[in-house]
Order: C-alpha cells, then sequence, then structure tokens
C-alpha cells in the first residue's frame, strides 16, 4: 500500500537552521523539497539560502577527501570482509561530532598513511594480473610454433617471422612464398606444419637486408603474425617459450605475496576507511543540501514530505529543544499535489519484492490503488497457467533455492528468486491440475487416465484423473476449454483494471479519467451481459427484447462518456479493451506449444527405444531436449506473463508519480 504523506513547513529564527539540518539529517524522515525553483520562478517570497564562503571550501576539501578515500576504499574491498557494526557505528559517531578541521585533518592523516601502500600494492597486483593473463594467452601458441622453431637454425643475416593459419586457408601459404621470393630475390624460406586438426603453423625465414619491405608487406596484408610480449622479442621462439614457461610459474607466487599483503591492509583499514566515507559522504550532502532552503532576512523556512505517522515524533524532537522558537506545521496534501508528492511503498514482506517489478512502469501517483499486491497474485498465476509442468517447476523451484541460499548477501538475486519463485510453485501446481510431468509422462505411465476408457487418453477426448479419483484438466485435449478460460482470465483481468481505474480517478478527482474509464467498464459490463442472455436465453418475448434494448442503451451511453472523456483517445482505450482481452489467448497459445512440445520429446524417446523398454539413446536425448525446454519455459512464458501485468492490465489505471521518497538521512555508518 502506498504511505499516507503529510506535507510540513519548518520555520525558526536563522541563528538555529544549522542545527535544525542536522537534527533533520539525523532523524532521516523528511523528504526535502527544493524550493529554488519556485523561488527563483516567484512563485513564494522568500530568497535561497545560502551557503558561506568557508562552508564552500569546506565542501570542496571534503570531495576532494572523498574521492581519495573511495579509491583507497574500492582497492582494499573483499567480498568476504565481515564489519563490526557496533565499532563501525561508534567511529561513526566520534568522526562527525568533530569541526571540519578536525575531521580533515584525521582524514588526511589516515589517507597519508595508507595511501601510497595501497596503491602500489594495487597497481602491482593489476600489473601481475595482466601479465599472468598475457602469458597464458601466449603460452598455447609458443607451445605450437616451438618445436618447428627447433628445426630452424638462423645466423645473425637472417631473421625469422612466426605465423598461425587456419588450415583451411593452407593453400595461401604457396602465394605468401611467391610474394616474399619477389621482395627478398628468393632469399626466402618458410617452413610450416600442421599443429592440431584447425591450425597451421609456419616460420618465414629471410635475410635481414629486406628487413622493412617483408614486414610492411605482412602488415599490408594483415597476415596474422605472433608478436611476442616485449620481454620476449629479441628471443627465439624456442627459448622464448621456456622463458615464457619459467616466468609463468613464479608469478603466481607474487601474486598470493601481493593480495595477501592487501589483505592485511584490508582487515586493519577498511572499517575505519567505510566509516570515514561515509561521514564525509553526510558532511557534504548537509552543505549541499542548504540551498534547496528558502530564508527572509530572520528566519529560515524548511518545506518536505513526511510520512503522516512520523509527523508528531518530528515535532516533539523539534519542540524538545527549540520549544517555540520553531514551528512545525502539518498540511494535507491537496489532489494538485499529488504529482509532486513523493511516493512511499510499503507491502509485507512476500509481496513488498512485486514492487520491484512494478518499478518498470514507474512508481505509482500518490493518492491512487497500489497493484503491488495485483501483480503478487496475477504475475504467478498466469505464468503457472502457461508453463504447466510440475516437472519443469520442481526443477525451476529447486534453482531458486539454490540461487537463495548459495547468494544470501546478494540482494538482487534475493528479490528476484522472492519473484520468481511463487511463479514456479504456481507451475507445479498447474502441472498437477494439467497431469503434466515432463509433458505427458503421467498419462504414458498410467498414473493419469482417461476414465472414458480411450485407448490413447493423451490424444482423444474424455475425463482425466490422477490414479482414479484426483481430477485433471487435460488442456492438450481440451484445447477449447483451455481458450475459453484465457479469454474469461482476460475479460475478469481487463475489467478489474477498469474497475481500478475509475477508483484512482475518483480519489485524484480526474474528472476526464473517470468518464473515459467509467464509460469503457459500462460498455464492456453491458456487453457481456447481452452475450449471457443470449447464451442462457433465458428471457422471452417482449421482456427479452425490452432487457436487451435496455442493455444495448447502456452500452451505447457508456461508448458516448468513454468518447467525452478521451476523445478520439476514448475511441482508442475502447478498442483496446477489446483487443487486450483477446490477447490473453496467449496463455492458451503459449502454454499449449509448450505442453505439445513436451509432449513431441516423449514420443521421440518411445520411436528410439524398443517397443516396452526405453533405450539408453531415447534417454540421453529425452534428457537433453526437456533441459534445453526448461530453460525456454524458464524465459518466454515470464515474457508474457509480464507483458500481461505490465501492459493490458496496467495501461487501464496505472498512473506514474513523478518521484519516490527519499528522506534526508544519515548513512548512519550502516
Amino acid at each position: 500500500m502506498l504511505v499516507p504523506m503529510a506535507k510540513v513547513e519548518i520555520i525558526g529564527p536563522k541563528s538555529d537552521f544549522f542545527e535544525v539540518v542536522s537534527l533533520l539529517h539525523e532523524q532521516g524522515k523528511l523528504h526535502i523539497e527544493d524550493l529554488s525553483r519556485k523561488i527563483s520562478s516567484g512563485e513564494v517570497p522568500l530568497q535561497r539560502m545560502e551557503v558561506f564562503e568557508q562552508q564552500q571550501e569546506d565542501l570542496e576539501r571534503m570531495e576532494e577527501l572523498l574521492i581519495r578515500v573511495r579509491a583507497i576504499v574500492k582497492a582494499l574491498h573483499r567480498d568476504d570482509i565481515h564489519l563490526d557494526a557496533a565499532a563501525r557505528r561508534a567511529q561513526y559517531d566520534e568522526l562527525f561530532a568533530q569541526d571540519t578541521k578536525e575531521l580533515a585533518a584525521e582524514v588526511s592523516g589516515v589517507i597519508e598513511e595508507v595511501e601510497e601502500r595501497t596503491s602500489g600494492l594495487a597497481s602491482s597486483r593489476t600489473n601481475l594480473e595482466s601479465e599472468l593473463s598475457l602469458l597464458a594467452r601466449y603460452e598455447p601458441i609458443l607451445q605450437k610454433i616451438q618445436p618447428l622453431a627447433k628445426q630452424i637454425v638462423t645466423t645473425g643475416a637472417y631473421e625469422s617471422v612466426a605465423l598461425l593459419v587456419e588450415r583451411r586457408y593452407k593453400s595461401a601459404l604457396e602465394l605468401l612464398k611467391e610474394e616474399l621470393d619477389k621482395l627478398t630475390h628468393k632469399q626466402c624460406e618458410i617452413v610450416s606444419t600442421d599443429v592440431d586438426e584447425n591450425t597451421t603453423a609456419a616460420i618465414v625465414v629471410f635475410s635481414k637486408t629486406y628487413s622493412e619491405p617483408v614486414h610492411k608487406f605482412l602488415a599490408m596484408e594483415n597476415v596474422n603474425q605472433i608478436r611476442l610480449p616485449s620481454s620476449f622479442e629479441d628471443m627465439p621462439f624456442d627459448v622464448a617459450y621456456e622463458s615464457l614457461k619459467e616466468r609463468k610459474g613464479h608469478l603466481p607466487a607474487e601474486l598470493e605475496k601481493v593480495s595477501i599483503e592487501l589483505e592485511e591492509m584490508s582487515k586493519a583499514w577498511y572499517l575505519k576507511l567505510t566509516t570515514i566515507r561515509d561521514v564525509l559522504i553526510d558532511k557534504t550532502e548537509e552543505i549541499n543540501t542548504i540551498p534547496k532552503f528558502g530564508r527572509t532576512d530572520y528566519a529560515f523556512v524548511i518545506n518536505g514530505w513526511i510520512p503522516v505517522k512520523e509527523v508528531d515524533e518530528l515535532r516533539q524532537a523539534i519542540t524538545a529543544k527549540w520549544g517555540d522558537d520553531i514551528i512545525v506545521t502539518q498540511t494535507e496534501v491537496s489532489e494538485e499535489e499529488y504529482g509532486d508528492t513523493p511516493v512511499a511503498v510499503k507491502n509485507p514482506t512476500r509481496v513488498a519484492p512485486f514492487a520491484t517489478l512494478m518499478g518498470i512502469r514507474g512508481v505509482p501517483r500518490y493518492g491512487t490503488v497500489d497493484p503491488t499486491w495485483m501483480l503478487f497474485i496475477f504475475f504467478p498465476l498466469f505464468y503457472g497457467m502457461i508453463v504447466g509442468d510440475a516437472g519443469y517447476g520442481a526443477i525451476m523451484l529447486a534453482v531458486v533455492l539454490w540461487l537463495r541460499r548459495r547468494f544470501k548477501e546478494n540482494e538482487l538475486i534475493q528479490v528476484a528468486t522472492s519473484i520468481i519463485g511463487p511463479a514456479v510453485t504456481m507451475v507445479i501446481v498447474f502441472g498437477i491440475a494439467y497431469g503434466e510431468i515432463f509433458g505427458d509422462l503421467p498419462y504414458r505411465a498410467g498414473w493419469v487416465y482417461s476414465v472414458t476408457g480411450s485407448t490413447y487418453p493423451w490424444i482423444a477426448d474424455g475425463t482425466y484423473a490422477w490414479f482414479g479419483f484426483l481430477p485433471v484438466f487435460h488442456r492438450v485435449a481440451e484445447i477449447m476449454p483451455f481458450m475459453i478460460i484465457a479469454i474469461v482470465a482476460g475479460v475478469v483481468h481487463v475489467l478489474l483494471g477498469l474497475v481500478l481505474g475509475v477508483v484512482n480517478a475518483l480519489r485524484t478527482g480526474h474528472k476526464k479519467h473517470l468518464k473515459e474509464r467509467g464509460g469503457i467498464l459500462m460498455m464492456l459490463v453491458a456487453i457481456l451481459i447481452l452475450v449471457g442472455v443470449g447464451q442462457l436465453a433465458f428471457l422471452s418475448g417482449t421482456g427479452e427484447i425490452a432487457f436487451q434494448l435496455a442493455v444495448a442503451a447502456i452500452a451505447i451511453a457508456g461508448f458516448i462518456y468513454a468518447i467525452r472523456g478521451g476523445g478520439v483517445m476514448g475511441v482508442v482505450e475502447t478498442l483496446e479493451s477489446f483487443t487486450h482481452m483477446a490477447s490473453y489467448i496467449r496463455i492458451m497459445a503459449v502454454g499449449l506449444a509448450g505442453a505439445l512440445f513436451a509432449d513431441a520429446i516423449n514420443q521421440i524417446v518411445v520411436i528410439l527405444s524398443p517397443p516396452g523398454s526405453i533405450s539408453i539413446v531415447g534417454i540421453l536425448l529425452g534428457v537433453t531436449l526437456h533441459s534445453l525446454h526448461v530453460v525456454m519455459a524458464a524465459f518466454s512464458p515470464m515474457i508474457h506473463a509480464l507483458r500481461l501485468n505490465l501492459l493490458e492490465f496496467f495501461s487501464k489505471f496505472y498512473e506514474t508519480g513523478e518521484q519516490p521518497y527519499s528522506p534526508f538521512t544519515k548513512t548512519g555508518g550502516e
């Protein structure tokens, strides 16, 4: 749900301004309104609060220190590091209490003690890792070329160049030899050998007299030369290979030594440095926030938003310190201000991750319905309906549980799995309802069979049951009912979206939206009633005609209201509502395609196996194809389920706000 917000105005003497700002920063509940725009436009009769010259100098100094501290923290960061929260908080409070000069002096001292050593170690580690990567890339190349190089004996009058070519282009070496003979007056030789099924190695030996034209020719023709690192380029290839192996053998020990030193530095300084970083961030943020406030000659003015339930705590904190000298005024947020009001969303733990998914469309407009609950219900529901295979769902659920356990500290993975978990759970539920475990395996194994006694229950229509007592909806056999179910789901979903659209229009006082969405809702409901009457045929005679005419009149009236509310867009939205309902057929189409594909895999296994048994080849192929299908089922249906929610459903009611609730708060050393 959306958290109710209150708009507050804080007014007091300028002499208390900085202390009030520090209190607000410490409390961390007020979302600051930037008054500078309203002041510039003359909307409010105030002046902008100014940053003093000394504060500006302090800001620049702290920002410079912050850049250096962040670089050191980055060099010392380790994924497995764990910090004492209490010690960190104590250090934070101690540092934040210092004035700017004391803080700058202490931070500068820490930087001077740590920066040079950390920078040197980090640079060494980077260089060693780069060298190790480079040598690892050259080792297999030299391994291929060096046996051939040993066959070549060169004197000081000759130079050699090594080449690697694909075997399919081996014939090009003859053409290369002809061109080089022209350049060197036949003082050139090419020796080659196949080093593996794809690669041919060649060494070109030529007189040093023609070194420049030969190298220029090879460069112009983009011939793939083996260029060794600078430390090995003057060595023969066989000698370079031995030297490279020796150097590569020493590098891991050197790298380990540097890493251990960095780890020791991290243990000694990481807590201190991250705390300094947070203090500098908070100090600079306080100064950068000053121009957002207003002032008169004698008073300051602070405007902002805060959750309604936090207003009393704010007022009490200010009154306890300043009494009546500072006034806190609460005002209700008017409908005209809904667009500018920051939005805070608070939901139960299981539902909250879906707010992240909802964020794809932006934060909801303040005062409207929070659709997070709807997404929590319908996204897993539609995804489960589409995939609907208990075997696939079990594999997906196992992967989700493994990811949650393996990456407990990774917030992104925790949120993603909290969204996907309910969805794959519904895949298992619908898989049981459809009687599907890795396709039609339960039907073939006799766990699910046709009550009508069909010889081929996975093909013929009939009534199906798990072990004779649990009813099953066999979607492959019951295609038409499955399509009707999908369309009914679409009708219900779209109508619910329109109802929410009407609710939002009433809450925000948007009359045009009320007419447009209310009109479309009236028309669709009336049409559905007419269709229902036609199907049920429970009326007769003049009463039936009168009833149908009345309902038709309501439908026409709804269409007129939709046009009055939205104009041309009212017509477009009306037509879109019909197409959106029809688009829910994708639940049936995509789901049925997946089910048939899984069934086809099982049929292939049967075809490849002897009668009455299953071959190893069939099993291997079946496992491979089902594994591929699990991956496909994990992604493609998810896109369709998201589309049905975020496009077809949300377009009927969802209005986005300007900004999320972002309170003026300290990092607090946490």
